[in-house]
């Protein structure tokens, strides 16, 4: 792999703090002496770039999220046994070249307390190194969740929106084809409304979210095709205004979702009612359920979806035997 510039930068800025660790540390420790200040600087500077560049060879082998420990025991191990082994080597070579004292000698005079100097040395510099290892694949695998999960979010978003467009244009068409036959003037109004209705499922179909403004009127229009067909008996009724945003589609669904699970006659009448306050839209039918059922199963599975991919808002279902209500989230987003 090629060194880059970059790299080149970072390793030797790593090296000027380094050494003046090594400085400071010379001084506190060892009398004022040029030599034993290089001694102290070529030991430190050692002892980090190799600490380093086993940190890096390790980091690419084992992962800190995915093997905590053993990553952490590696580590230690493999940092502990290049401290003796470089520090020993660096202080017999920096002895015989600023002291002209010869290697044997120097190996001879090393003791324990040299060992545990380094030993200090390399802890901290494992802290440094380990925790910034650490806190950087631990960042990064956080970013690579985050966007998976966005991702996976997305792509089942982008199958719950294209649910929509088929599954409305069919029951519009159920509608429309019972409707020709009975009375066609009706109809005739139907198509009409049922043209403003379908294109703002189709200019809507790419947001994901629209103005509650936008969504009442698509819901008046497609309540009114409703009505066309099941005249008084279909009682709708909006209470109340407010400012958010809402799924696209939202408030039809639940309409829908109602006609289809209850009787809608004229000796049961259906009523829906549509609740809106500053925070939260309710939506709530008398409950006469029919024995047989004309549902997809997409209904309020997809829109609880769509709002867990929108928000961390979800939506409510209540069911007292007598009436049946939902409530669904306002959203507000900042600009």
């Amino acid at each position: 792999m090629r060194y880059t510039k970059d790299q080149f930068k970072s390793h030797l800025k790593e090296v000027a703090v380094m050494a003046v660790f090594g400085l400071f540390f010379s001084l506190i420790f060892n009398d004022f002496n040029i030599k034993s200040i290089g001694i102290s600087v070529m030991v430190w500077i050692v002892l980090s770039r190799g600490n380093g560049w086993l940190v890096e060879l390790i980091d690419k082998r084992v992962s800190w999220v995915e093997e905590p420990v053993y990553r952490l025991v590696l580590g230690v191990v493999v940092m502990l046994s290049y401290t003796v082994i470089a520090f020993g080597l660096t202080l017999i070579l920096t002895v015989w070249m600023f002291y002209g004292q010869e290697p044997l000698k120097t190996i001879q005079n090393i003791g324990l307390n040299n060992f545990l100097t380094a030993i200090l040395i390399t802890v901290i510099i494992t802290m440094f190194l380990h925790g910034r290892a650490f806190y950087l694949e631990w960042k990064e695998a956080l970013y690579r969740e985050e966007k998976l999960k966005n991702e996976t979010l997305k792509t089942k978003f982008e199958s719950l929106r294209n649910q929509v467009n088929p599954h409305f244009l069919f029951n519009s068409l159920n509608v429309l084809s019972g409707l020709v036959y009975d009375d066609q003037d009706k109809a005739v109004q139907f198509i009409r409304k049922m043209s403003d209705v379908y294109r703002y499922v189709l200019d809507k179909r790419e947001q994901e979210v629209v103005s509650l403004e936008d969504e009442l009127n698509f819901f008046m229009n497609y309540s009114f095709l409703q009505k066309i067909r099941f005249g008084d008996n279909l009682r709708v009724q909006v209470i109340g205004e407010a400012e958010g945003m809402v799924p696209p589609v939202a408030l039809q669904l639940l309409l829908e979702n109602a006609i289809k699970h209850n009787t809608v006659s004229e000796a049961k009448p259906l009523t829906v009612d549509v609740v809106i306050n500053e925070h939260e839209i309710k939506v709530s039918n008398n409950i006469q359920e029919k024995l047989s059922k004309d549902s997809t199963g997409i209904g309020l599975n997809n829109l609880r979806d769509r709002y867990a991919y929108l928000s961390d808002k979800s939506i409510a279902i209540k069911n007292d035997g007598q009436r049946f209500e939902v409530t669904i989230p306002l959203l507000k987003f900042d600009v």
